[in-house]
């Protein structure tokens, strides 16, 4: 009985490593040229590629080549803010397969949960995805949680505070699925996409402000599960009052309806006045820039490392990068570096591509 069960598991562990190999090489590959790197006789690969076969997680090319079948397995993130939700379909390689953006408010009741839930389920009918192959649902929400308490502590932007994650989950209870914070879903979505090299804070800059602390291949979520709140850190004292009930929040400054709800505008709209010249624009972009520099120099001072900055503000910063590193450099006490401030790869949709890729890799970690 040992020893068949011993049997067993080395042929799932040899048809891991044949797995993961063609995972890891987008090209073609023969049986050959994965037993040779792999160390693995001819017939244990052979196995090995003909259970993959059977399962549909590769696929065999004319040639006698074999590559992965990326749509094998897919995930879902949902992003939920208070203007709007968001929804993203990605597959095994983190490649975006649809995406959509609704306007609806936020609102902490059965029917929002509801119609969320029916939104996602006529999205992934538009996407044409297999629900068998769906591994699961990641939800962003802009709150800080605590997981092992299975509690959304607060969220000031949405105007909640100490609600069982059960009341959301229970909607969405269909498929496996994970929430978590917007910040730190968007921060592990840069590190997989390898956009954290050593050390990096990340910076969410929506209608809410947030971040993350990413430490080489780790996020480092502080004793309590809050690291990252730079959203609300005093920028400046008795300054403007903030969501959270305090004044002077760098939210209270940086939020991009700052930008936008303040003036009437959408971001694109406030942004193409802007490029246009706008008097009334430029003035308000300024005020706000200078504000943005304020918290990136504190963010620099305190950490020492790469910033990359995300959320809905990042589509519209790449031409104004470059004013904004002089900047902060020249405010900064250490100013050797000229590229430690960066985007994120996947712009105001990287929270919901992050929540999503948590199924992906948990997947390629245990199948």
């Amino acid at each position: 009985m040992e020893r068949t069960m011993n049997t067993a598991i080395q042929r799932q562990t040899d048809r891991r490593k044949v797995y993961r190999y063609i995972y890891d090489h987008p090209q073609p590959v023969t049986a050959w040229e994965i037993g040779e790197e792999l160390s693995l006789e001819a017939p244990v690969v052979s196995s090995s590629l003909a259970g993959l076969l059977e399962e549909g997680m590769v696929t065999r090319l004319e040639d006698e080549t074999y590559v992965l079948d990326p749509l094998a397995r897919v995930a879902a993130g949902l992003c939920m803010l208070d203007d709007r939700v968001q929804l993203l379909a990605i597959d095994l390689r983190g490649e975006e397969l649809g995406s959509r953006e609704l306007s609806m408010p936020f609102s902490h009741t059965p029917a929002y949960y509801e119609t969320t839930a029916q939104c996602l389920e006529e999205f992934l009918d538009d996407c044409g995805l297999d629900r068998e192959r769906l591994l699961g649902v990641g939800i962003a929400m802009p709150a800080i949680m605590d997981q092992a308490e299975g509690r959304l502590v607060i969220s000031p932007t949405l105007e909640l505070q100490d609600i069982p994650l059960e009341e959301i989950y229970c909607h969405f209870s269909r498929y496996p699925v994970f929430i978590e914070n917007t910040p730190n879903a968007s921060g592990y979505a840069e590190r997989w996409a390898g956009g954290v090299r050593t050390n990096a804070v990340y910076l969410s800059l929506d209608r809410g402000v947030g971040g993350a602390i990413l430490l080489g291949n780790e996020h480092y979520m502080g004793d309590h599960g809050r690291g990252g709140e730079f959203g609300h850190v005093c920028l400046v004292p008795n300054g403007r009052p903030c969501h959270c009930g305090r004044r002077g929040c760098v939210e209270a400054y940086c939020s991009t309806s700052r930008l936008s709800d303040d003036l009437g505008l959408t971001l694109e709209e406030f942004f193409d006045r802007l490029q246009k010249g706008d008097e009334q624009a430029a003035a308000v972009w300024e005020e706000y820039q200078g504000y943005l520099v304020d918290a990136l120099v504190d963010l620099r001072t305190c950490f020492d490392c790469d910033i990359i900055l995300g959320g809905a503000l990042s589509p519209y910063l790449e031409g104004l990068l470059p004013e904004l590193r002089w900047e902060v450099g020249e405010k900064t006490l250490f100013n050797g570096e000229d590229f430690f401030l960066y985007l994120d790869h996947f712009g105001s949709r990287s929270a919901c591509t992050g929540t999503a890729l948590r199924f992906i890799d948990d997947f390629l970690l245990t199948y």
